[in-house]
């Protein structure tokens, strides 16, 4: 990841609110920022816990778009435009976590996490599914994440914590956002330590 500039932290709460039966939050706008920014977050992800996926839906405002329409050889989503979701299941008893991305061209990765930097499984296909789409204006995302696909069996205990994360631009005006707070120093988005409740546990 390039680093760039100084950071603005900044946390970002969600409202629950259920939605058709299912948990869910209104949209959230991200918060943190490299470098810095003046402007408002462009970006906004929600939440839905729809029975045994999950369901989240970003929209980013922008006039331009920093991706390819058709990627090379050894060329990933992440490092042109793109958002992503970091999740796990907080009562697994695992520290294995999940990271899904796409692109503004519905690029996508999956990438299975046993320790950040040590031990993942890079290109796992296990059902997520998604959709992305150029609109006036800017771009919008929506990612259906079978929760078997993060280790749930649908008996054991569940309470789903991450973050979602947006990285936009070219180059040396690239910017990183974030939903929830990052720690001080270079901005990384592998801490899990930054992971929140996607949603209010009731």
């Amino acid at each position: 990841m390039i680093v760039l500039g100084a950071l603005l932290l900044s946390s970002c709460s969600t409202v629950p609110t259920p939605v058709r039966g299912s948990i869910g939050t209104q949209p959230s706008a991200l918060a943190f920022s490299n470098p810095r920014q003046t402007m408002s977050a462009p970006v906004t992800v929600n939440f839905v816990r729809d029975g045994d996926v999950l369901l989240a839906k970003f929209k980013v405002t922008t006039n331009t778009i920093a991706a390819k329409p058709q990627l090379a050889r050894n060329e990933y989503p992440y490092q042109f435009d793109v958002v992503e979701v970091f999740v796990r299941n907080a009562k697994s008893g695992s520290p294995q976590y999940y990271e899904f991305e796409v692109s503004p061209y519905n690029q996508a990765l999956q990438v299975n996490i046993v320790e950040p930097r040590q031990e993942y499984y890079f290109g796992v296909k296990n059902g997520f599914t998604h959709t992305a789409t150029i609109v006036e204006g800017g771009w919008e995302a929506q990612m259906r994440i079978p929760l078997a696909s993060l280790g749930w069996d649908g008996r054991q205990p569940l309470e789903l914590i991450g973050n979602a994360y947006a990285a936009l631009g070219e180059a040396d005006a690239r910017v990183y956002w974030s939903l929830f707070e990052l720690p001080l120093g270079t901005p990384d988005f592998h801490i899990p330590g930054a992971f929140r409740p996607l949603f209010e546990i009731r």
